[in-house]
């Protein structure tokens, strides 16, 4: 029986919604506590502190940082009177502290393996052939330990101010209305993947051949360019023969932070979420540019058609499960096993829950009656041939650590005139029909889906 975490007695923000497990075809079980990696509390303070940790071969590395991590981002906990920056460097120091705890924790393990391989080069032939075995088993069971760790994406709301800081591939999604009531999805951080060009150059420019890393898609024996834990692919990197040459550890424990985002009406809900699930999302749909407008389409759909808040973010997984499992099935397709699945929904105003023992630190934020308003733009398509998509995107770059309202990237600014319609300089017939530029049919499967679900709002017919 593996014992509970401390962290779940932390007191909880009540205005989120969480699902951790492991998918059903790895033999996971939906209800498994056990396999819970995320937590989601209030501080006396008035703060709140929200983090996802996606497990790398194994649990037991995974539960430790994140055990840590909350430790050392609540004892003690943010006060109101921290600056910015001072938050900021609080989660730095936070996942340089966790790092350093990780690696103490297993200096044992780290000096027996060392011994171990010392004996092996100093045995005669007799003593090989009574002690090799065990002492590569041994080593290898030792490596399995070294080799466990976790990506992680921390979350803090504080003074009405959102930050982030990751480590990996789980996201932060902010989903918030523009001026016209169009939810929007903005991607807080950036994926450390072999897929992010400033990664690769940071290990180009460690001697490695980013060429080839990029096919062989790992780093070692993980996918991802940083994480924390997982010591055999750092401390011991130069026994792995794609980064061996590497003048320093490709892999780094350093997170990248975003933010502060001021929060304000427009803010609808946050998700944290974990590379298990989009990806799942990246299969069935076939494409990656559009998952975060996917996966914030189908949360949308079911806090509409739930009842009951804190099951949203369960029935999205398993909504996305059964889709990935009829993907597999009908592809004729084996799903890589044991796949963890952490999904975070904090809402803010989107919908209307009971708040009376919510999280005070963004209690401000949410409304006495569920907002009508926020709906979905029907397909535009401009000149360009952009189409504006349900849910409009936004993703800030990974070089960007200061994050506001105004360096958003706007993708919907292709129709900016009407000067395409009646250029300046060129002969035009004012009476003749214009090429229709508005598609409405993504509309209409939306209306015919709801009214399907039973969840059509009663103004239109």
């Amino acid at each position: 029986m593996i014992a509970r975490p401390w962290t779940d007695d932390l007191p909880k923000c009540r205005s989120t919604c969480v699902a951790s497990y492991f998918s059903r075809l790895g033999g996971g079980n939906v209800d498994s506590g056990d396999d819970y990696l995320c937590f989601h509390c209030q501080t006396e303070d008035d703060s709140c502190l929200y983090g996802v940790f996606e497990p790398h071969n194994g649990l037991e590395a995974a539960r430790f940082i994140m055990q840590r991590m909350a430790a050392e981002l609540l004892f003690p906990p943010p006060s109101a009177s921290n600056t910015d920056e001072e938050i900021r460097d609080k989660l730095r120091n936070a996942f340089n502290s966790v790092e350093k705890a990780y690696i103490e924790n297993y200096d044992g393990m780290i000096a027996e393996r060392t011994s171990l391989q010392y004996q092996l080069q100093t045995l005669n032939e007799t003593q090989i052939s009574q002690n090799v075995d065990n002492i590569l088993a041994r080593l290898k069971e030792i490596d399995q330990h070294l080799s466990g760790g976790a990506t992680v994406v921390i979350a803090l709301v504080h003074n009405n101010k959102l930050f982030c800081a990751n480590v990996g591939c789980c996201r932060a999604l902010l989903c918030r209305t523009d001026a016209n009531s169009v939810l929007r999805v903005v991607q807080l951080t950036a994926d450390h993947s072999l897929a992010n060009e400033d990664e690769l150059l940071r290990l180009r420019q460690l001697g490695l051949d980013h060429n080839k890393l990029r096919n062989a898609q790992y780093v070692g024996n993980q996918p991802g360019t940083r994480c924390l834990g997982n010591y055999l692919v750092k401390g011991l990197y130069k026994a792995f023969p794609g980064v061996s040459a590497a003048r320093t550890e490709p892999v780094l424990p350093s997170p990248e932070i975003h933010g502060p985002v001021q929060l304000d009406e427009s803010c609808r809900f946050l998700v944290l979420v974990s590379s298990g699930v989009y990806k799942r999302i990246q299969e069935v749909k076939g494409s990656s540019e559009q998952t975060n407008k996917q996966l914030s389409q189908v949360i949308v759909e079911n806090f509409r058609k739930q009842t009951d808040f804190k099951k949203v973010s369960q029935s999205v997984l398993e909504e996305i499960e059964g889709e990935f499992v009829s993907h597999c099935i009908k592809n004729s397709l084996t799903p890589k096993p044991n796949t963890h699945m952490t999904l975070l929904i904090r809402n803010f105003n989107f919908i209307n829950i009971d708040t009376t023992d919510a999280c005070q630190g963004a209690s401000n934020l949410v409304p006495k009656q569920q907002n009508a308003s926020v709906r979905f733009n029907p397909i535009v398509q401009s000149k360009s041939n952009t189409l504006l998509n349900e849910i409009d995107s936004e993703i800030y770059s990974s070089g960007t650590n200061d994050i506001g309202t105004d360096s958003n990237v706007d993708t919907n600014r292709s129709i900016e005139s009407t000067s395409d319609i009646y250029p300046t300089g060129r002969q035009y017939d004012r009476d003749r029909k214009i090429k229709g530029y508005v598609d409405f049919s993504c509309y209409y499967e939306n209306v015919a889906k709801a009214r399907k679900n039973g969840t059509l709002p009663g103004f239109i017919e």
